[in-house]
């Protein structure tokens, strides 16, 4: 349920603050308080228990500020379209016996003998049909502080039932019913200066499973109970209203001889007389309020509004036509709206700027309709008809004087000028007369009143001409030069008429500057269509020949490569050269590698200088044959041996050298300590040298061997999973010629020449020989040919 409440003073009193935040209009719950609970039922009566919340319950206790919503339910506004811009909402529709309160304490003004409390509600009820008693509910009422005691008259409840006045069904939801804002006007007159406690209260049903819950919005509107009682004196009838909320309404005369009429607003004709009394009497609807009875006296206003008839002010001032300045009798029973017309349809709010001369009307309204309109004329002081122009165009090379008084159209007596960068005259221009950059400056114009106008002018400075100088190509000597040429100026501007100068200051005019023979710096100068001039200098490079010294490269040995590039090569040519290189004397076939030239032969060199001119000479390319290296392996030694590198079989089958080197490494940077003398496994290197300095280097592998062995076990067991045979075991032996084994006394026991039983089983003519120590020999041939033997004892394990 919702309930909007306002308070409804005389106009005289519409100036008084009606109670802080009772509106909700700060938008939170400020000098309210907060309840929440829960209902039951005790003897058959509705008991509301409830507690002081310290914050609102989030979903319960909910300000609203989006006039937007609609309640999902009934489909109204969840703010009415005549209240604030605030509503709370008590409760939601979440069950459980929940109650959701809220109240305000306030005290009734001391000079109010009649005053009255208008709410509107809108309400959201389940209707369980239970009994009355247990049915949810939305409560307004009002308790007197002093007695302790709710005022009978302005406490209601509102308990769901489908026949509560104006509640329709929901058309969504079943079992739901609501109504629409409704307002109700509570009488609360002879309450003056008492303490009022204002309480709402939303409530589901006592068993739990039905919902209930209200809308709360407060209109911060003061004054009294009954509207309209003034009227002006040129009106011909009185229209007057009474409080919302009541079903009957009749107005009386004081006597009540004469009945004016029945309804909320009536219109009364011809109008009662200045200060007799109106009676109203009220009769609400049933169960909510009592019957009663207020009244008002009857003012009649007559009122002609004066104004300040003219006011002479400064271009762009802001005025309020709507201030006491101009309002010479203005009052608080009137409202004041300003236009620009005399028909009164252009309205104007708030500040007025003014630009130039112009009238304006004032029209003075009273709530009752009493209207007066006097017009106003505002003058321009004549500083606002001075203007500017422009000054001329100048080139970059010169500025511009904004002082100067023919560049301003006006009445100049009196006036003074400043002068700035911005428009909002804060950046002061420090030498008005010398303007050298283009923009939009601005003058402020100020007269003795104090009145001041902002104009602007243009300043427009021609850019700097844009003149490119392109270099001509050097040329060599005996050619000429034409500085006169469109390639040398390309990018800049295509009007441009040109002058050639062989001074910098531009006094020497060239003859012909398209015969140009000698190498210097000349000047161009160039003006453009507006006049403005920019000059430049271009650079003429006639070149000598080149001189070119050429040293052929040493001799070097086959396969190595001659760079012919290399500088040293030319050692007292001409500076700052650019070489090629070619196959041929007429410099066409061109070597792409002339850093690795692998072939001897006849070349040619071919020296450009910057001017272009080049010359061209032989260069000869020469190489030595290199020596044929080749190394034959060495047999291989064991271990206690070494082998001798320089022995001649090694390089037998080489070309003559005159010289050999033994080294560790392919680089050949390591030499070796003892060439003669080499023991270690391993690849070496070995390089011979002509008699022409040429060398060659090769490789070669030795091979060292460790000494042979024949390895045979101390003890062996024959009878058990290992170690059961008696084998030698060969090192560096290429083959066994035979393996024999006695016992203690001699005898031969085992022979075998290449093991193929695998070794002897310990047995003796197929008996098992005892525990003892037998003897062993073997004979066989090393990897190199050689004859070895080896003999020793072994244990027979059983």
């Amino acid at each position: 349920m919702l309930i909007v409440i306002s308070f409804t003073w005389s106009a005289k009193l519409c100036a008084q603050s009606c109670p802080e935040n009772i509106g909700f209009e700060n938008g939170n719950f400020q000098n309210w308080k907060i309840y929440a609970g829960s209902i039951a039922i005790e003897n058959n009566q509705n008991v509301v228990t409830m507690n002081e919340v310290a914050k609102p319950i989030s979903g319960r206790h909910s300000i609203i500020n989006n006039k937007n919503l609609i309640d999902q339910y009934g489909g109204f506004p969840l703010i009415p379209p005549s209240g604030g811009n605030f509503s709370v909402k008590l409760g939601n529709n979440v069950t459980g016996s929940q109650i959701d309160g809220i109240s305000y304490l306030m005290t009734v003004p001391a000079d109010r003998p009649e005053f009255t409390i208008t709410y509107q509600y809108a309400v959201v009820l389940e209707d369980p049909i239970h009994e009355p008693f247990e049915q949810p509910r939305f409560i307004a009422r009002i308790k007197d502080v002093a007695k302790n005691e709710y005022i009978p008259c302005a406490s209601f409840e509102y308990v769901a039932t489908s026949s509560l006045p104006d509640f329709k069904k929901s058309a969504d939801y079943e079992g739901v019913i609501y109504k629409d804002w409704s307002p109700v006007t509570i009488n609360l007159s002879g309450y003056q200066g008492k303490q009022l406690l204002i309480e709402f209260i939303s409530t589901d049903c006592s068993r739990g499973a039905h919902f209930g819950y209200a809308y709360v919005d407060i209109n911060n509107v003061c004054g009294d109970p009954i509207t309209g009682n003034t009227y002006c004196a040129s009106s011909d009838a009185l229209d007057i209203s009474g409080p919302s909320g009541f079903q009957t309404y009749n107005w009386y005369n004081e006597d009540r001889s004469v009945k004016y009429g029945s309804g909320q607003s009536i219109s009364i004709k011809p109008k009662p007389a200045n200060g007799s009394k109106v009676v109203l009497d009220l009769v609400p609807y049933a169960g909510f309020g009592c019957q009663s009875t207020v009244s008002t006296l009857i003012h009649g206003i007559d009122y002609e509004l004066k104004v300040l008839a003219k006011d002479v002010v400064c271009q762009n001032t802001e005025i309020d036509l709507s201030s006491a300045k101009y309002l010479l009798n203005k009052s608080d029973d009137f409202t004041y709206l300003v236009y620009e017309d005399k028909d009164l349809t252009k309205q104007i709010s708030g500040p007025i700027k003014i630009l130039g001369d112009n009238t304006f009307y004032i029209k003075a309204t009273n709530y009752k309709g009493c209207e007066s309109v006097a017009p106003i004329n505002i003058s321009v002081l004549n500083i606002v008809n001075i203007t500017t122009k422009n000054p001329g165009a100048v080139c970059y090379t010169e500025s511009v004087d904004i002082t100067k008084a023919e560049l301003y159209i006006g009445e100049l007596g009196g006036i003074t000028k400043s002068y700035y960068t911005d428009e909002a005259a804060t950046n002061t221009i420090a030498d008005p007369q010398h303007i050298a950059v283009s923009g939009r400056y601005f003058i402020k114009l100020s007269n003795e009143f104090g009145c001041s106008k902002i104009v602007s002018i243009d300043v427009i400075i021609k850019d700097k001409p844009i003149l490119k100088v392109t270099n001509p190509k050097p040329v060599c000597i005996a050619a000429k030069v034409d500085i006169t040429a469109a390639t040398h100026f390309l990018g800049s501007d295509a009007t441009f008429k040109y002058s050639f100068y062989a001074d910098k200051e531009l006094t020497h005019l060239l003859t012909d500057p398209t015969q140009i023979d000698k190498s210097g710096t000349y000047y161009v100068k160039v003006t453009n269509v507006d006049g403005c001039t920019v000059s430049d200098k271009i650079e003429v490079t006639i070149s000598d020949m080149p001189v070119l010294h050429i040293k052929n490269p040493e001799t070097a040995c086959y396969p190595d490569k001659i760079d012919i590039s290399n500088p040293a090569l030319y050692v007292g040519s001409g500076d700052r050269l650019s070489y090629s290189f070619f196959y041929d004397e007429t410099l066409t076939n061109q070597i792409t590698s002339p850093k690795a030239i692998a072939k001897a032969g006849t070349y040619y060199v071919k020296a450009s200088n910057d001017g272009g001119c080049f010359t061209s000479g032989k260069i000869q390319v020469s190489f030595n044959t290199t020596p044929i290296i080749v190394l034959n392996k060495p047999k291989g030694v064991f271990d206690n041996g070494f082998v001798d590198l320089t022995a001649k079989e090694i390089t037998k089958g080489s070309s003559e050298f005159v010289k050999a080197g033994y080294f560790e490494d392919e680089d050949l940077k390591r030499p070796l300590p003892d060439p003669a003398k080499v023991s270690r496994v391993g690849i070496y290197y070995i390089s011979i040298q002509n008699e022409k300095g040429c060398m060659v280097s090769a490789s070669i592998e030795l091979e060292i061997l460790p000494q042979p062995k024949i390895i045979v076990p101390t003890a062996f067991t024959p009878q058990k999973e290992t170690n059961n045979r008696l084998y030698p075991f060969l090192v560096g032996v290429q083959k066994l010629i035979s393996f024999k084994v006695y016992n203690k006394w001699g005898i031969l026991v085992y022979q075998s020449a290449d093991l193929a039983n695998g070794g002897w089983d310990g047995q003796f003519k197929s008996k098992m020989q005892p525990l003892e120590t037998f003897s062993w020999f073997a004979e066989g041939i090393d990897i190199f040919g050689g004859k070895i033997q080896s003999k020793g004892k072994t244990i027979l394990i059983l």
